[in-house]
Order: structure tokens, then sequence, then C-alpha cells
């Protein structure tokens, strides 16, 4: 039987050319079969070592060198695509922000309206409530004190109830759409933007944190140099 030997045989930087796929797999498997042989027990075979890791290194700028021309064909292809995609979905992505818009500023005009019923039936009761009470001193003025307590008693239930008058509003019920309260960042004056809200710095002007604090706050705080308004934003899928 021969004697093995753990001797490493370098090839030819020639035999080493790639000349097809195939070929470079072959000779990969190759030096991975002979790498599971070695074994450093001396300084001889750890330079011998060294050696061989310095040739896988060339081996893998060989087969990388290989695929950089299929590489960089694929990815300008890819490009390319992407770049038909995108120029044929902006039309359909400006329509949707317009029809968007209409839509949020119905659903922003319906709510305008709401609020002003609603605040014109609190005044219809707070008007009541004052009615009542005017008729309560008109009855205390005659005597007629129980039935003038009576009445004060009742104006005031009305006066608490002005507090909790609320007018509906349905909104259409459409599949596939929906919509949520947001806000929008109307004008910023740098000037005048603290470093820091809620703990959060914001200096120089971040929108984006900006935003995350209107957010948080469901559109109730204050801050300086920001102005800001509430928004319906609009969310549509796929019929």
């Amino acid at each position: 039987m021969p004697e093995m030997t753990n001797e490493i045989i370098l090839l030819p930087a020639e035999s080493l050319s790639p000349c097809s796929e195939q070929t470079l797999q072959a000779e990969a498997a190759a030096l991975e079969i002979r790498a599971g042989t070695l074994v450093v027990s001396d300084d001889q075979e750890y330079q011998e070592a060294a050696e061989f890791a310095r040739m896988l290194k060339t081996k893998a700028g060989e087969i990388t060198a290989f695929f950089k021309p299929m590489k960089d064909s694929a990815h300008k292809a890819h490009k390319q695509v992407c770049d038909r995609e995108k120029e044929m979905l902006a039309p359909l992505a400006k329509a949707e922000k317009v029809i968007k818009q209409a839509m949020s500023s119905y659903l922003d005009e319906q709510e305008k309206r709401r609020k002003a019923a609603e605040a014109s039936a609190r005044l219809a009761v707070q008007a009541e409530a004052e009615k009542l009470l005017c008729q309560a001193v008109a009855l205390e003025a005659q005597g007629r004190i129980s039935e003038a307590d009576a009445i004060v008693d009742e104006a005031e239930i009305i006066e608490e109830a002005a507090g909790s008058v609320a007018v509906g509003f349905s909104m259409p019920s459409v599949k596939g759409v929906s919509s949520s309260r947001d806000w929008e960042i109307e004008s910023i004056d740098p000037a005048k933007v603290p470093d820091t809200v809620n703990g959060s710095v914001i200096r120089p002007v971040d929108e984006k944190a900006v935003m995350r604090i209107i957010r948080a706050s469901k559109g109730t705080i204050q801050i300086p140099g920001i102005k800001y308004k509430a928004a319906t934003k609009m969310s549509i899928r796929r019929l």
C-alpha cells in the first residue's frame, strides 16, 4: 500500500484559470476534499497550510470574478424592470392620491358639520336652561318658592346635560375602504421650536419626531413654532 502524505500539491496558476462554471465547481469541491485531509503538526505543514489557504482565497476571487458579469447584468435588468414598473405605477399612485384627498375632504367637512350641529344643540340646551332660570326668578319674586326651586332643579339637570350633548355621524360604509384620524403639520417656525418636547429631542426640527409626539397626545399638545391640524387618513384595499 502506498504511503499516505499530508503534502499539499499546489496546482500551477494556468490550471486554475476558470473556463466554465462546471470546472470551477469541480475545482472548489476538490479543494474542499483536500482541506479535509490536512494535518498541521510541524512548521513545514503550517507553511503549506498557509499557502493552501491563500490559494483558496485566490480561487474564491476567481469564482467571484466569474459570476460578476452575470450579477451585473442581472442587476441592470432588475433595475430596468423596476424603473418600468415605477413609471407605469406613477399615474395610478397620483390618481389614488387625488381620490383619497377628495374622500378625506368630504369626511373632514362632515366632521365640521357634526361639530357645528353639536355646538348648536348645546347652545339650545343652555338657552333652555337659562329660560327656566328666568322663570324661577319670576316665581320666586311672586313668593312661589317651591315652584321656583323645582324649576331651578330642572334647569340644573338640563344644564348638566348640555355638556354631554353629542351629534352622531354615520360614515358611508364601503367594503375595502377605511379611515382613521390623523394630523398633519401645516407650518414650522424653527426659531420658536424648543429643543425637547416631552423628553424627546426634536432639534434640529425632526418632523417625524414631532408627528410621533402629536399622535401620542391625540392632537392635544401645543408645541411652540409648530402649527398642525387634524386630518382624515384613508386606507384602500384591492378589490
